[in-house]
């Protein structure tokens, strides 16, 4: 049973040591590259003051043109996207037949209305012509006004009955 214990608190004790160490290790190595950050800062810095303000140090590479990068990008995208792909070409061929078709039909349509409609037209121009009662009649002269007439009648009992007086 001590044995047991012995061996467990012997493997417990090196666990801890190990813990221990590691820890120690990575502050070790965390301040040792806090302590590089720190100097290269330093060094930079005591270079800003030993040099004059004309010597400074300029950067190795211009500073970029944004705006003729942005354009170079531009230019590039629209060259790349300009070259038609085929799966494109395709597209368009399949879209231009199918174009064709549909006015092939619009036009068949048109063609058979107009058919229906000649087949009408044949339909009454074969009925036969009935005469008109107008053109077979003959147009009546002037009609006299039926005043006139009545006129005539009366004024015809007047001298009548003035004849047989007298």
């Amino acid at each position: 049973m001590h044995v047991v214990f012995g061996i467990i608190i012997l493997a417990l004790l090196i666990l801890a040591v190990r813990v221990i160490w590691h820890t120690l290790k990575t502050t070790w190595l965390w301040l040792s590259q806090w302590r590089a950050h720190f100097q290269r800062v330093r060094f930079r810095n005591s270079e800003k003051i030993a040099l004059p303000a004309r010597f400074t140090r300029q950067p190795a590479l211009p500073s970029p043109d944004w705006d003729d990068l942005s354009q170079r990008v531009r230019q590039s995208l629209l060259e790349r996207n300009h070259h038609p792909t085929y799966r494109l070409d395709a597209l368009d061929i399949d879209l231009q037949v199918k174009l064709k078709t549909q006015a092939i039909l619009q036009a068949e349509i048109e063609i058979t209305q107009l058919q229906c409609t000649l087949a009408e037209a044949q339909q009454l121009l074969a009925q036969p012509v009935k005469k008109r009662r107008n053109q077979a009649l003959p147009l009546p002269a002037k009609k006299p006004n039926p005043a006139a007439g009545l006129r005539k009648a009366l004024q015809g009992d007047k001298s009548a009955s003035t004849s047989h007086v007298h």
